[in-house]
């Protein structure tokens, strides 16, 4: 199906991380409408077999463009770990992942001793390592897997004793390295990106992934000729679960500052 100029871009994670892409592309092209998928039934996604993402991310890929999305954002850093090459390989629109995009920046600013916070599957993948010594062989990369933000964030905990515990528990291995930037390799987790800078301390750099990407998405999508002429009316955008679940509704909600419509989609069903 070929891509069109006045189509969606569609997005996915396994829940409500993603949105922090969703909302940084919202703010960098206003002009475009969004399609998200949030696979809450299988959520998260971090714990599952590399076969498993790519089977759920295959099925969402080819639904949001059987839905009309133009081009796929691999919103999910678990999903770009392992499916990402599956996806460009099945789908006849552009797909973009939060992965390579991130690692050019890391490549332009320069940095020497970088941390990752990640979900169990994108830590033992073992992209980021990769790809960042590629870019610049004198790179320092330490990595943790990070999994139990996900599901209190999912939980919209996202203030309070719990979330600090989780955090306090990862930062103290991550001081101990003295990284200089911290990357935060999920997209669920620039949502507590405050609460974990105020604890690791301003000498720890934050590196905003969503901007990055949105930015990169922007590009890519200027240079296929498909993005929205100012004329054109923006629809508005679209939100779809594999399983409802009011926290997602709630932070959907918190991002983008308006009610929003959230409808189920059964793919497995």
């Amino acid at each position: 199906m070929p891509a069109r100029v006045d189509g969606p871009i569609g997005l996915f994670d396994s829940g409500v991380g993603g949105l922090t892409v969703a909302r940084a592309i919202a703010d960098r092209l206003p002009g475009e409408q969004l399609l998200y998928f949030g696979d809450t039934a299988h959520l998260p996604y971090g714990d599952k077999s590399p076969e498993a993402i790519r089977g759920y991310s295959l099925a969402i890929a080819h639904h949001l463009v059987s839905l009309g999305a133009k081009a796929v954002v691999v919103a999910c850093n678990s999903a770009s770990s392992v499916a990402y090459e599956a996806l460009v390989e099945a789908l006849d629109v552009p797909v973009f992942n939060v992965i390579d995009p991130v690692v050019d920046e890391v490549a332009r600013l320069g940095l020497e001793r970088v941390g990752i916070w990640g979900t169990k599957a994108t830590v033992k993948s073992g992209v980021f390592p990769s790809k960042l010594a590629k870019a610049n062989a004198k790179i320092h990369v330490s990595a943790w897997a990070t999994p139990l933000l996900v599901p209190v964030i999912e939980e919209n905990i996202l203030s309070g004793p719990i979330l600090d515990a989780v955090i306090n528990g990862y930062a103290l291995p991550t001081e101990a390295e003295n990284v200089d930037a911290l990357l935060l390799a999920c997209t669920h987790y620039p949502i507590v990106a405050k609460q974990i800078g105020q604890r690791l301390g301003e000498h720890v750099a934050l590196l905003s992934t969503p901007q990055i990407v949105a930015e990169h998405v922007a590009l890519e999508l200027a240079k296929h000729g498909l993005l929205h002429t100012e004329s054109l009316q923006r629809a508005a955008h679209q939100f779809v679960v594999s399983d409802f679940t009011p926290a997602f509704q709630a932070i959907a909600q918190q991002f983008f500052g308006e009610v929003i419509e959230l409808r189920e989609d059964h793919l497995w069903a």
